[in-house]
């Protein structure tokens, strides 16, 4: 999951989204889904077509959100949500905001993450909510 982890921070083109996304086939842990869902949704930016754009973020709204329904105190699922609601445009009405915010504040300390990663994700979430 480092791994994953990394190389979805690192994302900046569509030809590495492309490769993050068919590198997902390759590892077997349930927790890369949140991440998936996340590189599911932003092929939106990508993409001119307005149908093409709504069907990439529904499609990875919905694995996010099964991945949610069934890992409700995941950390992980809730922080990558949280990104996407912080990026997305406002008109899609996803906005779970304060509810993950403060789960993720919550459970930070207490999470089974490096203590690297944790800045990280404090980090990403701080630096998203400023735009």
């Amino acid at each position: 999951m480092p791994e994953v982890r990394a190389d979805f921070h690192a994302i900046l083109t569509e030809d590495e989204l492309m490769l993050f996304i068919d590198e997902m086939d390759n590892v077997n842990c349930e927790f890369k889904l949140p991440y998936l869902a996340s590189a599911i949704m932003r092929q939106a930016e990508f993409t001119n077509w307005p149908f093409r754009k709504l069907n990439h973020f529904k499609e990875g709204k919905k694995v996010l959100e099964d991945f949610i329904s069934k890992n409700p105190n995941n950390i992980e699922g809730r922080y990558v949500r949280l990104l996407c609601q912080l990026n997305a445009p406002s008109f899609l009405n996803y906005d779970n905001i304060d509810e993950d915010r403060a789960f993720v504040n919550k459970h930070i300390e207490t999470a089974n993450l490096t203590e690297d990663y944790k800045k990280i994700m404090l980090f990403n979430i701080k630096k998203h909510s400023n735009k």
